[in-house]
């Protein structure tokens, strides 16, 4: 498992020089948010400095690196994906559908092999977070994913 802050600070290595190819910066999740497809990897480059990476092309290697098992040359040239209206899901909010509040999206627990989503470390506030800690809740089949927000079942209780 990794959370999505640690994700987003890891360096992208390829796999024949070892070189750095640059820093994952974020992660565009699948169209029902319940997975990772690609990474969004930001090189030092002036032109065309991020690259789409699919998620299936990277491996990790340690808490600090991830390797790249394609040719970095083919992703290069390619048409970028709108990345800049992907779904956010850090920060959202997480509601009972009869819209009763239970907090924020404050990380992502996520499972390195797949990239699918295991549940979401929620926050309820700053002095709710000091008195009681964060709470975890796990990604429920139920659950509804929309950009305005995540939505549990009524009666969902934590």
């Amino acid at each position: 498992m990794i959370r999505h802050k640690q994700l987003i600070t890891l360096d992208l290595i390829e796999k024949e020089s070892g070189k750095s190819i640059g820093k994952i910066e974020d992660v565009v999740y699948s169209k029902d948010g319940k997975k990772i497809e690609y990474i969004i990897v930001k090189n030092n480059n002036l032109f065309r400095n991020k690259l789409l990476i699919p998620y299936d092309k990277i491996r990790f290697l340690d808490r600090y690196q991830v390797l790249f098992l394609g040719d970095i040359d083919s992703y290069l040239n390619q048409v970028n994906i709108d990345i800049k209206n992907h779904l956010k899901l850090i920060d959202k909010v997480i509601k009972l559908e009869n819209g009763e509040y239970l907090g924020y999206v404050k990380d992502i627990v996520i499972n390195k092999k797949d990239g699918s989503i295991d549940g979401f470390i929620i926050t309820e506030g700053l002095f709710e977070d000091l008195i009681k800690g964060r709470n975890y809740i796990p990604l429920l089949n139920n659950m509804r994913i929309a950009e305005e927000g995540l939505y549990l079942p009524d009666g969902f209780e934590m």
